[in-house]
């Protein structure tokens, strides 16, 4: 009967979309879990144990705080940090992107906020601003100078920067830190 096709039609097709995204959902975290294992694979368990932390006391799933720490972290493998090194970075870094996409109910999110500081500590800072925060090249260069001169070793130039832009964000963000956790109830 006509009606009986209808019925169908409602049912099936909705049913098919959600199976369907359903998949996709399952393939995309899969594919986030791979990425993760392999730009930590040299520190595999601390890597676990970051992301928990991450998704347990700052809000975000298990498969967001892995994607956040990968994406952070390749980044950062690529221009030459070794994966202890990246791995700091990146917790640090997304520690405090929750923290600010709290505090100033950034439109991008902790993903948004996530990618603007990894841009950052790579050298494109201006999309921090949208943040609050702002860094000259001359106050990273102050900064790296301050660190070396209290015996900080870098692996490379541009570590130095990304360690030293990192600090100058957290600094400039002090009542943003721990807003996630102040504000989480509400």
């Amino acid at each position: 009967s006509e009606a009986g096709k209808n019925l169908s039609l409602k049912l099936t097709l909705p049913i098919a979309a959600v199976a369907g995204f359903s998949i996709k959902a399952a393939s995309d975290a899969e594919e986030i879990r791979s990425k993760f294992a392999t730009v930590f694979k040299a520190v595999g368990a601390d890597a676990e144990k970051v992301s928990q932390d991450l998704a347990e006391n700052f809000g975000l799933s298990s498969v967001k705080s892995k994607e956040l720490l990968a994406d952070t972290g390749d980044l950062l493998t690529g221009f030459g940090f070794t994966g202890k090194a990246a791995l700091s970075l990146a917790e640090k870094t997304n520690k405090l992107a929750v923290d600010l996409a709290s505090f100033t109910n950034f439109s991008g999110g902790a993903e948004g906020a996530s990618k603007a500081l990894t841009k950052a500590l790579l050298g494109e800072r201006e999309s921090v601003k949208s943040l609050g925060i702002a860094i000259l090249d001359k106050d990273v260069k102050e900064k790296v100078a301050l660190l070396r001169s209290k015996g900080m070793k870098f692996a490379s130039d541009r570590q130095a920067k990304a360690e030293a832009t990192l600090l100058i964000a957290i600094e400039q963000s002090q009542n943003a830190i721990g807003d996630y956790e102040r504000t989480k109830e509400s």
